[in-house]
C-alpha cells in the first residue's frame, strides 16, 4: 500500500496542478495516506562579501517568509487538502538532494511531482527537477505534465525492454490496478520485428511477476521508441505510463541519453517511473 507521498513544490501552476493530481490520486489509492509537501529554496550570493556594491534581491528572511506565506495558501487553493494528514517542509537545498536526504530519513512509497514541456531552452531548465529525481532512483517517481488534469487511471500502459525486473518494482503498478480496477497493457517498442531469444526469456519472466493482474500485450516495430509509446498512448486513451528500469540506470539505459528527457517534456500523460526504494536497500545492507 502507498502510505506516504512526498510532493515537491515550487508554488508554480505546474507543481499546484501535481499537487492537486497528487491529492486526487491519494483519495482514491489511500485517504490515511500521509502527505509531504517539500519546498527546496538556495539563497542568493551575497555579493557584499565580495565587496560587490550593488543588490542581490531577496534575503534568506524575504524567502523564508514568502514560503510560509505560500504554505498557508494551500488549504485555500485546494481544500481536499484538508482530508488529509499533511505537513510542510522548507529546506535550503537543491530540488534532488532535498529529496534524496528526505527520503533517506523518511519512508517515501512516492514521489510526485510536476513537470512543463517546453521547447529550447526552457525545455532543459524546466525538465531537469525531475528528470534529476528519477535517474538518481530514489523511489518511484510520478510526474505530472503541466497540462495533465485528473482522470481515474482506467488504462495502464507498461513499457519495459524486460531487463533488470524484480518483483518489487510493480508493487505501485499493483496498488493501482487494485484501486483504480485498472486495464494493465504491457507494451515492448523494438526496432525489430521479433524478440530476440534473450529479450523473450525476460518478457516470460514479467508475465510471472504479472501474474493475478489481467494485462494484454502488445508488440510494436518503430525506429523511435519513445514515438512508438507516445502514438500507443494516443491511440489506445492511456491514462498512465509506466516504465521500467534497466541494469545501467532508469532512462539513459531505456531510451538513449537523446531520448530520455524528451519523453517526459513532451508526453501529456503522467508517466511512472518505477525504481527499487534506495531507502530500504540501505537498511536491507
Amino acid at each position: 500500500m502507498i502510505k506516504h507521498i512526498l510532493v515537491p513544490t515550487d508554488f508554480s501552476d505546474c507543481a499546484l496542478n501535481a499537487l492537486e493530481y497528487a491529492l486526487q490520486f491519494a483519495k482514491q489509492i489511500n485517504p490515511e495516506a500521509e502527505i509531504t509537501i517539500l519546498n527546496a529554496y538556495t539563497v542568493p550570493l551575497a555579493y557584499a562579501d565580495l565587496n560587490i556594491a550593488y543588490d542581490v534581491g531577496e534575503s534568506e528572511v524575504d524567502i523564508k517568509q514568502y514560503i510560509d506565506s505560500e504554505f498557508n495558501q494551500l488549504e485555500d487553493k485546494l481544500p481536499l487538502l484538508k482530508e488529509f494528514e499533511y505537513e510542510t517542509i522548507k529546506t535550503e537545498n537543491y530540488v534532488k538532494d532535498a529529496i534524496e536526504e528526505y527520503s533517506l530519513d523518511n519512508p517515501v512509497d512516492l514521489i510526485i511531482m510536476g513537470t512543463k514541456g517546453a521547447s529550447g531552452i526552457d525545455e532543459v531548465i524546466l525538465g531537469t527537477n525531475a528528470h534529476r529525481v528519477i535517474k538518481a532512483e530514489i523511489a518511484p517517481v510520478l510526474v505530472i505534465p503541466g497540462e495533465a488534469k485528473y482522470e481515474d487511471i482506467k488504462n495502464i500502459a507498461l513499457s519495459s525492454d524486460y531487463k533488470g525486473i524484480i518483483a518489487e518494482l510493480l508493487d505501485p503498478v499493483k496498488a493501482i490496478r487494485q484501486a483504480y480496477a485498472s486495464k494493465i497493457h504491457l507494451i515492448h517498442v523494438s526496432q525489430e520485428p521479433m524478440l530476440d531469444k534473450e529479450k523473450a526469456e525476460e518478457a516470460k519472466n514479467l508475465e510471472l511477476h504479472l501474474k493475478g493482474l489481467p494485462h494484454q500485450y502488445h508488440f510494436m516495430v518503430n525506429k523511435n521508441v519513445e514515438e512508438g509509446i507516445d502514438e500507443f498512448a494516443d491511440n489506445n486513451k492511456i491514462d498512465l505510463l509506466v516504465v521500467l528500469p534497466r541494469k545501467k540506470g532508469l532512462f539513459e539505459s531505456l531510451f538513449g541519453k537523446s531520448e530520455s528527457k524528451s519523453l517526459i517534456f513532451h508526453t501529456d500523460v503522467p508517466l511512472l517511473a518505477l525504481s527499487p526504494n534506495k531507502r530500504k536497500i540501505i537498511e536491507a545492507d
